[in-house]
């Protein structure tokens, strides 16, 4: 699918943010589902995800039902896992991604200034800091913008949880259609399953 195809140009836009921001592991996919165990939800009415738990370095989380790593495609460089809707139809595959700060730890308060920066100087428009969110019992700052890739604009929302020492930014990409309530949803039911591990 066309959609499919821009995972890794998408998943780079994260990478540059991280970089600019400023150790991966390959992603393993399991099938097994277990409980969550983190020590906060993000809200006691999100619906936790039920698909495969996804393993990165420090972390897992449980990808919402029918996304995987497409076939044929690997995690891009830089990226430390990602999965996307792999049932979508619309030439455009929503996907989640996370990458490492190389700069390991950085705050809450860097990526609500230095991030926006970034973003808007890597062409986004409708850059925007959104309600801090808490994940595994962490506050995140909430970044959102709009960007474009092949002719087509897609929104994109970021957070960034730190864990010992280590900042994630994890990147939901969605088409530009999709409203606000539907990505924070959609966001608020992986970060129900987060886990460190680490």
């Amino acid at each position: 699918m066309k959609g499919m195809r821009r995972i890794p140009a998408l998943a780079a836009a994260s990478v540059v943010l991280a970089l600019a921001l400023a150790g991966c592991s390959p992603a393993t996919i399991g099938t097994d589902t277990p409980a969550a165990s983190s020590t906060t939800a993000p809200s006691e009415s999100d619906e936790a995800t039920t698909g495969d738990r996804i393993t990165g370095d420090g972390y897992s989380f449980i990808a919402p039902e029918g996304w995987g790593i497409p076939d044929g495609q690997a995690v891009p460089d830089g990226v430390d896992t990602a999965v996307a809707d792999v049932t979508d139809t619309d030439g455009f595959a929503d996907n989640i991604n996370v990458v490492l700060s190389p700069a390991g730890e950085v705050t809450n308060e860097q990526v609500e200034t230095i991030g926006v920066q970034e973003l808007e100087t890597g062409g986004a428009t409708d850059v925007q800091v959104l309600e801090r969110v808490t994940v595994a019992g962490v506050e995140s700052s909430h970044l959102t913008a709009l960007l474009a890739s092949s002719g087509s604009e897609f929104r994109v929302d970021q957070y960034y949880p730190t864990n010992a020492g280590q900042t994630y930014v994890v990147t939901f990409t969605f088409n530009d259609d999709v409203a606000e309530a539907g990505r924070t949803a959609l966001a608020q039911s992986v970060f129900a399953t987060w886990e460190w591990t680490a």
